[in-house]
């Protein structure tokens, strides 16, 4: 894990790197792949820190279906996604295979906003990484797409620097409003996410991002990865491809559950 002052550093540097628009005339580019918007879509601003970037082991390619929104045009998903760092493999290449395999919806988007090494604070309003989420949620606007979930991945720094519990739930928080104040009022999805590498599992992490759990406010439970252990990891933090998948199909149970709550399944009447 990079020191703080390193990190904030790096995370000027990275949105410069995105800020640079994609050339209209990009081969793989499309600016209209999929109807603007039908009840079987699904729009997910994906975002947090590594294990929401590229650095799982092994890039993969989504099958049709699924896309990648970046600067305005559509990309059938493709690891390493744009809009996230790293140049390995993604989670949610295989998680939207998954959910179309499982017929949970028939076209899926993700619009990343993640990057390595980041610590909650710079996710806040206040922190240099923001604009970075505000820049995905407008990307979505443009193109009139509503997003449909929010879904985040992030604590492993956070459990590294000792974080308390207080100062991340506010943050969080302080995040979530701000997206919400921009249009969006998707249901938010919060993962448990503290282990990696040499450092142990932060318990007062992990109660935070299970405290922010509250439906009246949108925020629902995301996996919990910590449960992953180094057996999926394939440095001790960044998941391996068995681990891709696991991590990938403990979202599906997540997703799921949701949308069977939000859409009980009706009992005939005999």
């Amino acid at each position: 894990m990079l020191r703080t002052t390193t990190i904030s550093l790096l995370a000027v540097v990275l949105i410069a790197v995105l800020a640079q628009p994609v050339a209209a005339t990009h081969p793989a580019a499309s600016p209209t792949p999929v109807k603007t918007q039908s009840p079987r879509l699904m729009v997910a601003l994906v975002f947090g820190q590594s294990n929401a970037a590229n650095f799982g082991e092994s890039p993969r390619v989504a099958r049709l279906g699924v896309y990648n929104l970046y600067r305005g045009y559509f990309y059938r998903a493709r690891d390493p996604l744009r809009g996230a760092n790293g140049e390995g493999g993604s989670v949610w290449t295989r998680l939207g295979d998954k959910l179309i395999a499982e017929k949970l919806f028939d076209r899926v988007i993700f619009v990343p906003a993640a990057v390595g090494a980041t610590e909650i604070a710079q996710w806040a309003p206040d922190g240099a990484l923001h604009p970075l989420i505000l820049k995905a949620i407008e990307d979505a606007q443009r193109r009139r797409l509503k997003i449909t979930h929010l879904l985040w991945h992030q604590g492993e720094s956070d459990a590294v620097l000792y974080t308390s519990k207080t100062d991340y739930k506010q943050r969080f928080l302080a995040m979530l409003a701000s997206i919400r104040a921009h249009g969006v009022d998707a249901p938010v999805f919060v993962a448990v996410a503290t282990r990696c590498g040499q450092y142990p599992v932060n318990n007062e992490i992990a109660a935070a991002q299970r405290e922010l759990v509250d439906p009246s406010l949108g925020i629902y439970p995301g996996p919990n990865t910590d449960l992953l252990d180094e057996s999926y990891r394939y440095d001790t933090c960044h998941f391996s491809n068995e681990g891709l998948d696991a991590h990938a199909s403990l979202w599906v149970q997540r997703l799921k559950a949701y949308e069977d709550l939000m859409n009980p399944a009706v009992t005939p009447t005999p």
